[in-house]
């Protein structure tokens, strides 16, 4: 019988331990999406002061900007959820955005393009590797599953504006926003 109490806390410490695991797991996730969405809606902003008369760019970062605003309302839903306490105001993105408030016209145009790739390129590697992670968890899976499309969206926007800039830039250089 002692035995069996022993083994039974000793099983009960260590899914106390994967639980105390998961939650850490799951915070960290929403808290990543809630800085992405924080970075992404202020670059959107920024972007769309500086694309001067290039539509296809106001339009993308428009996009950026509607689509992380409702990703981050998903993840404060969650969060509730899931009792998960977010950062109020995460910390604003590193130096290369910093870098991007320096640029104007063209070279801030590619500039904030090749940041986009690179960011959803990475946010997409997050997403899938939680996927796996999170396939127990049908609310958090939800979530992943319906998140990583409009990141695939978002990559391939950024890729195909970045295409037609290379090839067939149509923007007047000259009319786009100084700050």
């Amino acid at each position: 019988m002692h035995y069996r109490l022993t083994m039974l806390a000793g099983i009960l410490a260590v899914a106390a331990f994967a639980g105390s695991a998961y939650a850490a797991d799951a915070a960290h996730l929403l808290n990543q999406a809630n800085k992405m969405n924080y970075d992404e809606i202020d670059t959107a902003k920024t972007a769309k002061s500086k694309a001067g008369d290039n539509q296809p760019l106001i339009t993308y970062a428009e996009t950026l900007k509607a689509d992380h605003q409702a990703n981050q309302e998903a993840v404060n839903a969650l969060a509730t959820q899931k009792n998960v306490k977010l950062e109020t105001e995460p910390q604003q993105a590193d130096k290369e955005e910093k870098s991007l408030d320096k640029l104007d016209g063209g070279a801030f145009n590619a500039a904030f393009l090749q940041d986009e790739i690179n960011d959803h390129e990475k946010a997409l590697a997050e997403f899938t590797t939680a996927k796996s992670q999170f396939s127990e968890d049908p609310d958090v899976k939800l979530y992943i599953e319906e998140t990583i499309p409009v990141l695939k969206a978002h990559l391939e926007m950024a890729k195909n504006l970045q295409s037609q800039m290379g090839t067939n830039n149509n923007e007047n250089p000259a009319n786009n926003k100084k700050q």
